[in-house]
C-alpha cells in the first residue's frame, strides 16, 4: 500500500502526509503540537511520532485570513505550543498580536512550549542581498518598522506598534532562545551602562538652556515595545534622571 501524500501549499511538491515541513522549500505544513512533548505532529496523525502520546483530532487549518506581510498569501489561524498565532502556510512566517507576545515574553513555561513546537533551525542558506522592504501590517495595512530585537540579538523584526509583530521563518524561535539564554538581561545591562555614560556626558556638556531642549515635555513613548527594542526603557530612564536633576 502506497503512503499517502499531500501537496505543499508553498511550492506544490508532493510530500508525505506525516511530514511537518516541506523537504523542498521548507514551508511549514499544517501541524499541531504534541500535548506531551510539544513535538510537531501532522494533523492526520493519531499518535505523536516522537513520544507515542495520543493526539486528539484537530480542526484542519484554513488559510483565509489577512494577506501575509511577506508573500501576500492568506494567513491561517493556528496554535504553536498552545500559543495562538496567525501563520503563513506558504513562507512559514508568524504574526503575533502585541498582547500575546508580552504574555509569551513573561513566561518561561510558555516560551519552552513554543520552542518545542517550532521546527529546528533550517539549513543555512546564502544571505539574500537586496533593498530593505518595509512590510504592511496585516491588521491596519500601514508600513511596519524594522527593529533589531533588544538592539543586540541580530534578529530584525517587523513591528506595528499598535497591533503586533511579524516573525519570518525561524525568527520567533531565535528570539525565544535569545531570551532564555539571558540575552535580554545582558542587553538591559549594556543599555543601562550606555545610559549612565550618556547621562555623564549630558551633565558634563549641557548648559541650563539646552537641558530643556531635549523634548522632555513630550509624552513618553509606548512602553509595550520595551521588550522588543528597549527604546522605551532607555528614554524612560533618561527622562526620570533628567527630571530628578
Amino acid at each position: 500500500m502506497e503512503a499517502r501524500v499531500i501537496r505543499c501549499s508553498g511550492c506544490g511538491a508532493s510530500v508525505p502526509a506525516d511530514a511537518p515541513q516541506c523537504p523542498y522549500c521548507q514551508a511549514q505544513l499544517a501541524t499541531v503540537a504534541c500535548p506531551a512533548c510539544f513535538a510537531l505532529v501532522p494533523l492526520s496523525a493519531i499518535h505523536c511520532p516522537a513520544c507515542g502520546a495520543e493526539v486528539h483530532p484537530a480542526v484542519p487549518v484554513t488559510a483565509d485570513g489577512a494577506p501575509c506581510p511577506a508573500c501576500a498569501k492568506p494567513l491561517a489561524r493556528a496554535s504553536v505550543g498552545e500559543q495562538a498565532v496567525q501563520e503563513c502556510l506558504a513562507c512559514g512566517g508568524l504574526w503575533l498580536e502585541r498582547e500575546a507576545f508580552e504574555r509569551l515574553g513573561a513566561s518561561r513555561e510558555r516560551q519552552g512550549a513554543v520552542i518545542g513546537a517550532l521546527p529546528g533551525a533550517p539549513a543555512k542558506a546564502e544571505p539574500e542581498i537586496g533593498s530593505i522592504q518595509y512590510r504592511p501590517c496585516p491588521v491596519c495595512s500601514q508600513r511596519m518598522n524594522r527593529v533589531n530585537y533588544a538592539r543586540r540579538s541580530g534578529v530584525v523584526l517587523d513591528i506595528c506598534k499598535d497591533h503586533g509583530l511579524w516573525f519570518d521563518r525561524d525568527e520567533l524561535r531565535r528570539v525565544l532562545v535569545f531570551i532564555q539564554d539571558g540575552g535580554l538581561d545582558r542587553a538591559r545591562e549594556r543599555d543601562l551602562e550606555d545610559l549612565k555614560e550618556a547621562q555623564r556626558t549630558v551633565v558634563r556638556s549641557a548648559t541650563p538652556a539646552d537641558s530643556f531642549g531635549l523634548g522632555l515635555d513630550a509624552p513618553p513613548p509606548s512602553t509595550w515595545v520595551t521588550g522588543t527594542s528597549l527604546t522605551g526603557l532607555l528614554l524612560g530612564a533618561a527622562r526620570h534622571l533628567l527630571d530628578r536633576d
